[in-house]
């Protein structure tokens, strides 16, 4: 199992460092920090401003779907999480591990574990869910991104075809089928079969809070709109020139493809899928590539502030009552 993983981080990391030599070998570095040092300062702190705002809706979404498993949790609580999550997100190899922070921190306020997990994954479901759906409304309201993409209408499409698939399958799967094979099983399968069990029966009593999951799923797609203005916001800073309706393309497709796990963090994955897109509307490869930079140092100015929450937030030996 050691070995397994450590082979996956070693493709990941070769794959990350491809990518960056490949991407970046006919651009000048040079040009790339020039670009980003003529950057305007007022723009800058507005789009991190928009950081705190994303935080905060988070937080509501995330405390609604609590809610609906009959919780509660104080808002400020979520924001601190979350900042502590984007942290694990930016330090560690994978996402996995901003999830395991929320998971965790969900159970410490008394969910369950399974409710705790369901809580995550249905938060980190909407969340990607809103963010197809801003970039198929993208595509369909402006032809001209259409032409520019002319099979990506279909993709996106089959994408959440498939999503609203996998829920179908998840709300009309009997839990006792797979607590049933738990019994019938025995050591670690047992246990794990017995777990997914009580996370699917989780995530089916939302079907009788079907109000709470669209308001969360609105606030998901307020959540990814800041995202898309805040990288209006770099764009303008950066005074590149990009039809600020093909962002609300760009952004949400290529958030989703950094999200894939193939990479380190997004590094390499990042640079390529920025410049590939950006170049489709004219945008020269050092701005793009100067682009996908600057956002990510400022994701790792979040991790590092919520790594500063992550010190000085007090951690409790017992649970909440």
């Amino acid at each position: 199992m050691r070995n397994k993983k450590a082979l996956l981080l070693g493709l990941k990391i070769f794959l990350s460092i491809g990518l960056i030599l490949w991407i970046t070998h006919n651009i000048s570095l040079e040009q790339v920090w020039l670009v980003i040092a003529d950057a305007r300062m007022t723009l800058l702190c507005f789009a991190f401003s928009l950081f705190f705002v994303g935080y905060f809706i988070t937080a509501f979404r995330w405390r609604m779907l609590i809610r609906a498993q009959g919780g509660d949790a104080p808002i400020l609580y979520l924001v601190r999480s979350f900042m502590v999550a984007i942290f694990f997100n930016n330090f560690l190899p994978s996402t996995i591990g901003g999830d395991t922070v929320r998971m965790y921190d969900s159970w410490r306020l008394g969910n369950t574990t399974s409710g705790a997990v369901s809580v995550v994954l249905v938060d980190r479901f909407l969340g990607v869910s809103a963010l197809l759906l801003i970039a198929l409304l993208a595509l369909l309201m402006d032809p001209q991104i259409s032409t520019q993409f002319p099979s990506i209408t279909i993709w996106v499409g089959i994408t959440i075809f498939s999503a609203g698939l996998l829920v179908w399958i998840v709300l009309n799967t009997p839990p006792g089928k797979i607590e049933t094979f738990a019994l019938k099983s025995s050591g670690v399968i047992r246990k794990l079969a017995g777990f997914l069990g009580k996370v699917l029966n989780t995530l089916q009593s939302y079907k009788n809070s079907p109000g709470a999951v669209v308001r969360a799923l609105l606030l998901s797609f307020l959540l990814q709109l800041n995202v898309v203005i805040h990288f209006i916001f770099l764009t303008k800073a950066l005074d590149i020139d990009v039809p600020i309706e093909a962002m609300f393309f760009i952004i949400p497709v290529a958030i989703f493809i950094m999200m894939l796990p193939v990479s380190i963090n997004g590094i390499g994955l990042r640079e390529t899928v920025f410049v590939f897109l950006f170049s489709l509307f004219g945008v020269p490869d050092v701005e793009a590539l100067a682009l996908a930079w600057l956002a990510y140092s400022f994701s790792l100015a979040q991790g590092i502030l919520g790594g500063m929450v992550f010190a000085v937030r007090r951690e409790h030996s017992a649970r909440p009552a």
